[in-house]
């Protein structure tokens, strides 16, 4: 059994709002995330579904009203803190450091010491070697991200949380981080990162949560999530005069005597299939055709969208 490293159970958080601040707006209303040791978990959400207020609270930057924490099924403490590395959403940085420089800051800030052999590590590891000694405000900001994660593992973290790092880069950034990411699963980190960019976690993530508006909708593998979700299935076939009746087709074409049809449903898949056996033909292709994330993601959302 997969060790649970993180576990937020039923956490609530609302801030003041009004003139006169006696108002409480509710930012989350029942967050439940599982994450496990190894693995890369994928919080995905709208802009304002509380994502980045769920981060602030495991940190320690915000305190919640109600629900709880645990780190590895105990109540998560100070010490464990120390044991997290966080990148957060809009990260300052102090521009007129060098990457170097700004590393040798952040070690001194843990009350660590580091060597020039382990910054020099660090750079290696997010790519910024050849800029090290480059001042940050030339950095692009797919660099900024970069020095960030080299910052969050400064103090040799196990479990990192990383705020919309792959936000705003071009394709190419967006590529290294993701590629940094995977790089820092593979050497035995955990890690959390939210995200709207849909793609990038189906490219990297092992569990997805999904919030919308302060709550967890749902969660586990991609797999779980959209492999069982066939929106309509592929069929292309041969060997006969036209194509078979009484079968709900969503589109037809023939292409040097194959038919490529396409399906509302796998019974009328198996329907066709039959069909087509019975009269001599062939089936070249069958190919069911699963519903994406992004299309979950819509969907979650729309069923979603009349909660207040």
């Amino acid at each position: 059994m997969k060790e649970k490293i993180l576990e937020i159970i039923n956490l609530k958080k609302s801030y003041p709002s009004g003139t006169l601040l006696l108002k409480r707006t509710e930012v989350l209303k029942g967050i439940n995330i599982n994450v496990y040791k190894g693995e890369i978990y994928s919080l995905l959400g709208h802009n304002g579904a509380g994502k980045t207020t769920t981060f602030k609270i495991i940190t320690g930057i915000s305190k919640q009203d109600s629900g709880e924490i645990l780190f590895k099924g105990k109540t998560l403490n100070l010490k464990d803190k120390s044991k997290i590395g966080f990148l957060p959403e809009r990260p300052y940085f102090y521009e007129y450091l060098t990457g170097r420089e700004f590393l040798e800051f952040s070690a001194n800030l843990f009350n660590l010491k580091k060597s020039k052999v382990q910054i020099e590590a660090l750079l290696s590891l997010v790519d910024l070697k050849d800029a090290a000694d480059v001042q940050l405000k030339k950095y692009s900001k797919g660099m900024l991200q970069r020095i960030g994660i080299a910052h969050s593992i400064i103090n040799d973290p196990e479990f990192i949380i990383l705020d919309e790092p792959l936000s705003g880069l071009d394709p190419i950034g967006r590529k290294k981080l993701r590629d940094l990411i995977l790089g820092l699963k593979e050497e035995g980190r955990t890690i959390i990162y939210s995200s709207h960019i849909l793609q990038d976690a189906e490219m990297i993530s092992d569990r997805i949560g999904i919030i919308v508006k302060g709550k967890t909708i749902m969660e586990g593998s991609l797999e779980e999530l959209v492999s069982g979700e066939i929106k309509e299935v592929d069929v292309s076939f041969y060997g006969v005069d036209g194509i078979p009746k009484d079968v709900d087709y969503i589109k037809v074409e023939k292409k040097s005597n194959v038919f490529y049809t396409t399906v509302k449903d796998t019974d009328e898949a198996n329907k066709l299939i039959a069909k087509i056996i019975k009269d001599g033909g062939y089936i070249k292709f069958v190919n069911p055709v699963r519903k994406t994330l992004e299309e979950l993601f819509w969907e979650i959302k729309d069923e979603n969208s009349g909660n207040s």
